[in-house]
C-alpha cells in the first residue's frame, strides 16, 4: 500500500499510553493503518550541543522493539518518530536560530530515527513564532537533505512531515511554498478551535461554522492558498473530546459560559480537571444519560447534562465520517488521528474512519 495508491490514515501513538491509557503497541490496529507516528522524542540543548532524545527511555525501551514486530507484520505500514509536541518544543527556536546547533539538531534526528528503526521524522514544533519563520523551513529543507542522503546510503525514502496548525494566527508564520516541497504531507491539526481552558463552551472541530475562520474547513482554505497541494494536506482528527463544567442549560449547555475543564478521564487524584475525555469514558459514562445534540452546520455532536452541568464537544463515527468524507471530496491525502489510545477498547472510532475512507474512495 504506497502512499500514492491510497488515501493515508496515519494515527499518531504516545509513548506514555502504556501508563494510564492501557493502551498498548500490540493494540495498534496495524491493518487498518498506513502510518504510525510515535509521540514524542525531546529536543535538547546542553553544553555538549542540541540533541534529540526519548521523553522516557524506560518506555522506547517497551515500545520501539513491538513497533518493529509491528511492521513485521503489517508489510504496508511505515512508522515515524514525531519530534516536539506541545510539552517538548521549548528549545525549537534555539536549535533553528543558530547554525551549529541546528547541524547537530538534524544530525541527532537522522541518527534516532535509523538507530531505532523508524522509517521518518515528524516535526511538531507547537508554535514557530513570527521571528522563526524562515528558520523553521531551514530546519526542514536541511532535515530533508540529510535524510535524501541517508535513503540514498541505505536504500529507501525516508519520509519527513510535520505537524501543523490549523490557527491563522499560526499559519501566518509558516512560509508554506518553501515547506510544502520538502515534506512528505502536513499533518493538519484541524482541531482545539476550542480548548478546556476556554471561556465558553464551544466545538473542539467544527467542520464549518456560520462566521469567523475558527473552523476545518477554513484551516484547509488557508493551506490551499498557500500553495500546498491538497494531496499532501492530511487532514487531523481528534479523538479526545473535550468537557466543560459549571455550564447552564440554555441552548442545551453550547455556546454557554463555564466555570472551569470538566473531570478528566486519566485525571489524577487531587489534580486539576483537564477536560480531556477518552471515547471509551464518554461511552460507558455519559451517552445514555446526557442529551446528545447534532449541529448540521458543524458537522459535530455534543453532549449536555443540566444537573450535573458537564457539555461535551466529542467525535464519533457519523462526526468522522463527515470528516472523512470531506478529506476525499476535496482531495486531500488523507486523514490523521490524534490520538490512538484514546478511543475505545474495541476500536470503534477508528474502525469508522477505516470504514469511511474505504466507501469514500470506492465510489
Amino acid at each position: 500500500m504506497s502512499d500514492d495508491a491510497t488515501k493515508r490514515l496515519v494515527g499518531y501513538y504516545e509513548a506514555g499510553d502504556i501508563g494510564a491509557k492501557q493502551y498498548f503497541v500490540t493494540d495498534i490496529p496495524g491493518d487498518l493503518l498506513t502510518h504510525v507516528i510515535y509521540a514524542f522524542a525531546n529536543v535538547t540543548v546542553t553544553q555538549s550541543g542540541a540533541a534529540v532524545v526519548s521523553v522516557d527511555a524506560k518506555d522506547d525501551g517497551i515500545n520501539f522493539p513491538l513497533l518493529s514486530t509491528l511492521k513485521t507484520n503489517y508489510a504496508q505500514l511505515r512508522v515515524l518518530i514525531s519530534v516536539g509536541g506541545a510539552n517538548h518544543s521549548t528549545n525549537f527556536s534555539a536549535v533553528a536560530s543558530d547554525d551549529g546547533l541546528l547541524t547537530q539538531f538534524v544530525q541527532s534526528s537522522v541518527q534516532f530515527m535509523t538507530e531505532n528503526g523508524f522509517d521518518g521524522i515528524d516535526i511538531d514544533w507547537e508554535f514557530p513564532g513570527p521571528e522563526d519563520s524562515a528558520n523553521f523551513t531551514t530546519l526542514l529543507q536541511q532535515l530533508r537533505g540529510q535524510l535524501d542522503a541517508q535513503g540514498e546510503a541505505d536504500g529507501c525514502h525516508y519520509l519527513l512531515t510535520i505537524a501543523a496548525p490549523a490557527g491563522q494566527q499560526h499559519i501566518v508564520n509558516l512560509q508554506l511554498p518553501q515547506i510544502y516541497p520538502v515534506v512528505d504531507w502536513i499533518n493538519l491539526e484541524t482541531y482545539d478551535f476550542s480548548t478546556a481552558s476556554s471561556h465558553k463552551t464551544n466545538f473542539v472541530a467544527p467542520l464549518f461554522t456560520e462566521k469567523g475562520d475558527l473552523n476545518v474547513d477554513a484551516a484547509v482554505k488557508s493551506y490551499l492558498a498557500g500553495g500546498v497541494p491538497a494531496d499532501k494536506i492530511v487532514l487531523g482528527l481528534r479523538f479526545v473530546g473535550t468537557g466543560w463544567q459549571g455550564v447552564p442549560s440554555t441552548n442545551k449547555g453550547l455556546y454557554q459560559s463555564v466555570t472551569g475543564p470538566a473531570p478528566g478521564t486519566w485525571d489524577k487524584a487531587g489534580s486539576a480537571p483537564t477536560g480531556s475525555l477518552g471515547y471509551q469514558d464518554i461511552e460507558d459514562n455519559y451517552l445514555g444519560t446526557y442529551t446528545r445534540s447534532w449541529d448540521k452546520e458543524a458537522q459535530a455532536p455534543w453532549l449536555y447534562n443540566a444537573d450535573t452541568g458537564i457539555m461535551i464537544s466529542y467525535e464519533d463515527p457519523q462526526s468522522l465520517t463527515a470528516k472523512v468524507n470531506y478529506a476525499v471530496s476535496n482531495g486531500l491525502g488523507g486523514v490523521m488521528i490524534w490520538e490512538l489510545g484514546s478511543d475505545d477498547s474495541a476500536g470503534t472510532l477508528v474502525n469508522a474512519v477505516s470504514t469511511a475512507l474505504s466507501q469514500a474512495l470506492s465510489v
